[in-house]
């Protein structure tokens, strides 16, 4: 027990006696810092904190508050959670650091400051009886589990600030719940935090930039759009979705995390149409169906990362047309415009185009997910630009970026 631990349990013996101890001028003088404050110590470089005898958790200064670590920030107050009933994080305060408050079981509120950034990860995990959380427009930042298993939080206000959310932010409260009931999807300023499981299409809605980790985890889909918004796919994003046949990832994709697409044991095919996509190469599983490898077929164009991913761990590839190609002779002329023009006639007099699904995608070269005039147009100007051009000529997925 510390001095201040001691003090508070001598002003409980000694009050029934104040009278006494005045009229004999005692020169003892206990301040009310001393008669409320039950604890105290460091949490950060340059942070404090003090627990009161009300319940009351104050954090002070300036800076992070550290993360809990075992072997570097062992948490000073784990035997004292269940007092704590009211957090205070003060101004100066950047960071909530990972675990702090988990299993604070008697926690009612939590006042954040208007310079916090950051909420660790599993911060405010299972505090049971937190109903309700304002967070300022200062965050930017919300880990992982911050509020997971928080099964009376029913009130959460995010601001535009926080573009930087993770999987399981609020996973198990009410909150989540009543957003996907709602709208089938949970999404944060971009981010896919959660799906209704139940859907057997799920088609992602468009500026969706991030699909979290665990999001979509054990959904009943057998068929998933994602929209040419989404740059990430996160580790274990699409985890046991085991109905699961096929899936195509747009070019605009510039990562897939580890296990991303793991125990899928429907999926007998994956589509990768960015060549330049950051497949995670460290695990066979990032892509599998059957248990720790995949029995399907993984398409995409050659000397494509989707290519060597295959390649490394011994998987099936089918190399896709180059972009533009329609009619698969090796050129990009103006005969694909040609054909992507009638498609695209025929299409919208409710006509069958006659495209496959290959060609299709080959001819969508905006990725827009859509086949039309526009199509066409870029498809001529990439030929006149190849045509004409005096220095190397870059392909066709490079020249659209270039044109964008």
């Amino acid at each position: 027990m510390n001095c201040k631990k001691i003090i508070a349990a001598l002003m409980c013996a000694v009050i029934p006696f104040g009278t006494a101890i005045l009229t004999f001028e005692t020169s003892i003088i206990l301040s009310a810092e001393s008669a409320t404050v039950i604890d105290s110590g460091t949490c950060g470089d340059n942070a404090k904190w003090q627990l009161d005898r009300d319940g009351t958790f104050t954090v002070s200064g300036t800076g992070d508050m550290y993360d809990l670590r075992d072997n570097i920030f062992p948490i000073p107050w784990i035997d004292e959670k269940e007092l704590i009933k009211k957090i205070v994080i003060g101004n100066g305060i950047t960071r909530v650091g990972s675990q702090n408050f988990s299993f604070c079981k008697n926690l009612v509120s939590v006042k954040f400051s208007n310079t916090l950034k950051s909420v660790g990860d599993g911060s405010f995990a299972y505090c049971t009886n937190l109903t309700l959380v304002v967070l300022p427009n200062s965050v930017t930042s919300i880990e992982g589990s911050a509020f997971s298993g928080c099964n009376q939080l029913a009130d959460i206000t995010i601001p535009p600030s926080a573009t930087n959310v993770k999987g399981w932010a609020f996973n198990g409260t009410p909150w989540e719940k009543e957003q996907i009931e709602k709208n089938s999807f949970l999404i944060v300023n971009g981010t896919l935090l959660a799906i209704n499981r139940d859907m057997e299409k799920a088609v992602i809605p468009d500026g969706v930039v991030c699909i979290a980790s665990q999001s979509c985890e054990y959904g009943n889909m057998t068929e998933l759009v994602i929209p040419d918004t989404v740059k990430t796919i996160e580790w274990n994003a699409f985890i046991d979705c085991t109905s699961l046949k096929s899936v195509i990832i747009p070019a605009s994709v510039e990562e897939i995390k580890q296990q991303a697409f793991y125990k899928c044991e429907s999926l007998e095919e994956i589509c990768i149409l960015n060549p330049e996509c950051n497949i995670c190469e460290h695990w066979a599983t990032t892509i599998s169906n059957k248990g720790e490898e995949f029995s399907g077929v993984i398409k995409g164009y050659k000397g494509s990362t989707a290519e060597k991913y295959a390649q490394k761990f011994g998987y099936t590839f089918k190399e896709l047309d180059q972009l533009g190609d329609v009619n698969s002779d090796g050129y990009i002329d103006a005969v694909d415009a040609s054909s992507v023009l009638a498609y695209y006639t025929l299409i919208s007099t409710n006509k069958s185009g006659g495209y496959n699904e290959e060609q299709k995608l080959t001819a969508d070269v905006n990725h827009d997910g859509w086949i039309n005039a526009v199509d066409a147009s870029n498809i001529l100007a990439y030929y006149a630009f190849a045509s004409t051009a005096k220095e190397d000529i870059v392909s066709i997925e490079a020249y659209m970026k270039k044109s964008r």
